[in-house]
């Protein structure tokens, strides 16, 4: 018997299975400790870190092993365990954040916990925490100069994480430093983006070349496994992609510092929004930070298996075993052996279609 699921649905009883409809996410737990001190901050950022690609504040010690080239292939993302990211706002001096600009950030966190298991939660006394801090007046330097910048680090790196704002105002701007700290990386320094876009050095000061880097790691985002292809899931509209006139050094436009390459040139003057989510945006953190009785089924992993999204189970029957009772289980296109007996109910989800259940 075999049965080929590509939109349906079928509620799951005494018999073979059941079938569709979408979504995703990943899980853990937090440590609690006492109130550390303030970090001793330059400009903002921590002593022993330093910022890449503009607004990514990543452990100096990196670069001291590995040299300058390594820009490309820093570390591996930490999710947040549970979806929980505790959270304070600075109130000493001038990293203090004012009333109204704490309520908008809580708007823009508001927007990433619309669309995924995501809580920000005010800490208390985990060890793990983001600090949001108004950055507007940061000095850097000697002799100092000004230096308000937007930035954050990728994921959780441990312990007191910096959150710098200046663009109280830009709601999404402050999206965009969140999803650093969930661990999502720029879109454009996919180790795909060549075929996409075009850097254009010559309208880019030499001291920020480095910015536009290709990230080698892997985790990037694991879009792939979406099981689509590289094309389908480049994403010219996200959030996280960098604008036509980033870092340029002169008039832009025309002088752009990326150029959007054929057939996609109807993004040119998209890419770089900051006034929404796309939907591969809300679709990737949603799977990443996936719903408590959701699980995944992919036949090609061969790697670890948990049921997360990055980690899916393999076979058909682990899947329908660990889902909870009223879960969804999100199959991904194959082959899969289902015949037996089934007595929980659950949804089974083959969002992208070409899903075959039976023997």
């Amino acid at each position: 018997m075999r049965y080929i699921l590509s939109h349906l649905y079928v509620a799951i009883s005494l018999l073979l299975f059941v079938v569709i409809m979408l979504w995703l996410g990943t899980t853990q737990s937090f440590a609690q400790d006492e109130t550390p001190e303030l970090l001793e901050l330059e400009g903002g950022i921590p002593a022993g870190f330093m910022v890449i690609e503009g607004d990514i504040i990543v452990p100096e010690s990196f670069f001291e092993q590995n040299g300058e080239s390594s820009r490309g292939g820093f570390g591996d993302t930490q999710f947040w365990p549970n979806g929980a990211v505790p959270f304070r706002f600075d109130t000493t001096g001038n990293d203090a954040v004012s009333q109204a600009n704490q309520n908008a950030m809580q708007s823009a966190m508001g927007d990433l916990e619309a669309v995924a298991n995501v809580t920000f939660v005010p800490r208390t006394s985990q060890t793990n925490f983001i600090t949001i801090r108004n950055s507007t007046n940061d000095m850097c330097g000697s002799p100092p100069e000004p230096c308000p910048r937007n930035s954050s680090a990728v994921g959780m790196v441990g312990g007191d994480q910096i959150v710098n704002i200046v663009s109280w105002n830009t709601n999404f701007v402050m999206v965009h430093e969140l999803m650093h700290a969930l661990g999502f990386w720029h879109e454009q320094s996919r180790p795909d983006r060549d075929h996409y876009i075009e850097i254009n050095p010559d309208n880019i000061d030499p001291d920020n070349l480095h910015n536009f880097q290709i990230r080698s790691a892997v985790d990037v985002y694991p879009k792939r496994d979406y099981g689509l292809s590289d094309a389908d899931t480049y994403d010219f509209d996200s959030v996280m992609h960098y604008g036509q006139c980033a870092f340029a050094v002169s008039a832009c436009p025309p002088n752009t510092t990326i150029t959007v390459s054929p057939p996609n040139q109807a993004w040119q003057n998209q890419i770089g929004q900051r006034v929404r989510l796309s939907d591969l945006d809300s679709l990737t953190v949603s799977l990443l930070y996936r719903q408590p009785n959701w699980r995944f089924v992919d036949r090609t992993n061969t790697g670890s298996q948990n049921g997360s999204f990055s980690d899916p189970y393999r076979i058909f029957s682990d899947g329908t075993t660990h889902t909870p009772t009223g879960g969804t289980l999100f199959i991904q296109p194959g082959n899969y052996y289902a015949v037996g007996t089934y007595n929980k109910e659950l949804i089974l989800d083959a969002p992208l279609g070409n899903v075959v259940l039976g023997n």
